[in-house]
């Protein structure tokens, strides 16, 4: 699925660069991720028992006139050959992409309770210097966090939460007495 998704979103990619839009087409991505993450529309595209029609006509409704032809033609196309739960893994793919190459890149950082400001501003400022990269941080909160925070970047995972401490010094006791 990996490869499929890929393949969709380097040509979705392909058609923004050839056509000098990535700028606006970035903005129509994630107008379309952000209309579908954590919503009854995209579960309601993902029914098998709901008709095609029926699919393309809410797609229409939701993002007639504001997205690009190449963004609509393919997810009219995903609902033709019956790949609509591959709409969001591409989208979010096609994101990535149009943001490396415009030095971008997004991560989201999750805490048990609200960052500030301030703190979200110092983790941006580390993260774009390891990364040489503009940083885009989308915050969130998770109360099963105990404390600390988690930086998801990239499809990599940079953990400094407590529960993860606690497993590190945990791991490392285990070692020791075995020694």
């Amino acid at each position: 699925m990996a490869a499929l998704r890929d393949r969709y979103a380097y040509e979705l990619f392909e058609i923004s660069k050839e056509n000098g839009s990535l700028e606006r087409d970035l903005e129509h991505a994630i107008l379309v991720r952000d209309t579908l993450t954590g919503t009854e529309a995209l579960s309601f595209l993902t029914r098998q028992n709901v008709p095609e029609p029926a699919k393309r006509q809410l797609l229409h409704k939701a993002f007639k006139d504001r997205i690009s032809w190449h963004l609509m033609g393919f997810m009219y196309r995903m609902v033709k050959d019956k790949r609509e739960q591959m709409i969001l893994p591409v989208i979010k793919r096609y994101i990535e992409l149009i943001n490396r190459q415009m030095g971008k890149v997004e991560a989201e950082v999750v805490s048990a309770k609200e960052l500030s400001p301030r703190q979200i501003e110092t983790i941006r400022k580390v993260l774009e210097k390891k990364t040489d990269m503009k940083v885009e941080i989308k915050a969130g909160v998770n109360p099963d966090v105990i404390g600390g925070f988690y930086v998801i970047m990239d499809g990599r995972i940079f953990d400094g939460t407590v529960r993860n401490d606690l497993r590190n010094m945990k791991a490392r006791l285990k070692r020791s007495a075995v020694q």
